[in-house]
C-alpha cells in the first residue's frame, strides 16, 4: 500500500523542550529548543509533574542555549506565573530555578521571567547563570554530577 502522506524526517517531530528528572542530583533538567511558546512552558510543567521521580520542591535547570525564538507576551508570562502560584501554592520553601544559556534572543525572556518570580511572590529564587560550572555551583552540586547531564553541558567541564 502507497501513503499519499508525505514522509517528514523525524527531527520535525521534535519538541521544543526536553524534560529529565535526574534522581542522582535530585533535579529537574529541561531543555529548550527551536521556538518556544507559552504552551511549552504549560507542557514542561504537565511533564515534570507526570514524571514518577518528580519530587515537589526540586530545583529545576532551565537550558534555553538551544531557542532560536521565544514567541511569548507579557500577559502570557504574567497568568503563566498566576498559574505557577497555584500549582505551588503548598511549597513553603522557596525552590531553586537556575536558567543557563542566555543568547540574544533569550535574555530579555529570562529577565521577564526572573523579575515576574520575584514581583509575583512566587515560590521560586532565580538565578540566571552563563554555563554549567555556575549550574553545579548554585546547586552546590559536586563536578562529577555532569556526567548525569547531556554531552552538550560538558563543553565548559574544564572550568571546574
Amino acid at each position: 500500500m502507497v501513503s499519499n502522506v508525505p514522509q517528514t524526517a523525524e527531527k520535525d517531530f521534535e519538541l521544543p523542550i526536553s524534560v529529565s528528572v535526574i534522581p542522582e542530583l535530585k533535579i529537574v533538567h529541561n531543555v529548550y529548543s527551536g521556538r518556544v511558546t507559552i504552551q511549552d512552558l504549560f507542557d514542561e510543567q504537565t511533564k515534570r509533574h507526570q514524571n514518577p521521580a518528580f519530587v515537589m520542591g526540586m530545583p529545576a535547570v532551565n537550558d534555553l542555549s538551544q531557542v532560536t525564538e521565544v514567541d511569548i507576551g507579557f500577559d502570557e508570562m504574567m497568568a503563566y506565573a498566576q498559574k505557577t502560584m497555584e500549582t505551588y501554592r503548598d511549597v513553603t520553601t522557596p525552590i531553586q530555578l537556575v536558567l543557563v544559556g542566555e543568547t540574544q534572543v533569550t535574555a530579555a525572556a529570562m529577565a521577564m521571567y526572573e523579575n515576574l518570580s520575584a514581583a509575583s511572590n512566587a515560590p521560586f529564587h532565580v538565578d540566571v547563570v552563563p554555563g554549567y560550572p555556575e549550574v553545579l555551583a548554585v546547586l552546590n552540586l559536586p563536578p562529577e554530577g555532569l556526567q548525569h547531564l547531556p554531552d552538550f553541558c560538558r563543553q565548559e567541564s574544564h572550568l571546574l
